[in-house]
């Protein structure tokens, strides 16, 4: 559970994002309230996502040579020194502003993570396809592991670091979010969520492959069935949170 914050470390994964990353570093470095570290792991970018994070004064950069989005996550946080990890994509879709409401939330619930859904959006500026996916994946995610979550696939998340530190990740790439949302359920940890809205991309083009990373996830979900007792395991996890709340 998180009650204070020390430090937050801002996690984010970059692979050829030139014409967004600056205004995503800028914005939160403005909008930040608490004590922060901005962390940008790069996954070698050709377009000059790396000269422009080198040129701010304020993030840190971190070249990972292999790629995958999971890869430059769990790179980033292992070099995080926060208390809290707050984990962003830099392409411009996620509204960076509520990057403090995160916070806000975490300390109110003593939460272990919480997730900014993007399914209450009226702009509903995800893709219809997309939006479909993350439904089903966010169904069967929170049937089999005892969750009311909206939006399993939010790149947009506060992390306790004590708790990510308890837990082992192996995903290289996009399934990497969702392993996260099971070992937390199995650890019990508390998860909680907060509205945000969600953006086009302006620039560059997406790194998501959605029948790939589809078949990755919800092979992710249902190996981590195999483990004994897991569903019996979550459910119990579940009623005692939920008489928390």
């Amino acid at each position: 559970m998180t009650s204070k914050v020390d430090l937050v470390s801002i996690v984010i994964p970059t692979l050829n994002e030139a014409g967004n990353i600056l205004e995503a570093v800028t914005t939160i470095q403005k909008e930040m309230i608490y004590p922060k570290e901005i962390i940008v792991v790069d996954s070698n970018s050709t377009d000059g996502t790396i000269e422009i994070v080198k040129d701010t004064n304020f993030c840190r950069l971190i070249i990972e040579p292999k790629r995958g989005y999971g890869v430059a996550l769990r790179t980033g946080m292992k070099h995080a020194k926060g208390n809290i990890i707050v984990m962003v994509d830099g392409d411009g879709t996620y509204e960076v502003r509520h990057i403090n409401r995160l916070v806000e939330r975490m300390l109110e619930k003593d939460a272990d993570m919480v997730l900014a859904t993007r399914m209450y959006d009226p702009k509903k500026a995800m893709g219809f396809l997309n939006f479909l996916g993350n439904k089903l994946i966010t169904f069967t995610y929170d049937f089999f592991y005892s969750q009311f979550l909206s939006d399993s696939q939010s790149g947009f998340r506060a992390i306790s670091h004590e708790a990510i530190d308890k837990v082992q990740l192996k995903a290289g790439d996009m399934a990497y979010a969702t392993e996260m949302l099971i070992e937390f359920a199995r650890e019990g940890f508390n998860m909680v969520e907060i509205p945000t809205t969600y953006k086009p991309r302006i620039y560059g083009k997406t790194k998501l492959k959605p029948f790939k990373s589809g078949i990755e996830i919800f092979s992710t979900i249902f190996r981590g069935l195999l483990h004994a007792n897991t569903v019996r395991t979550c459910y119990g996890h579940w009623k005692k949170n939920r008489l928390k709340r």
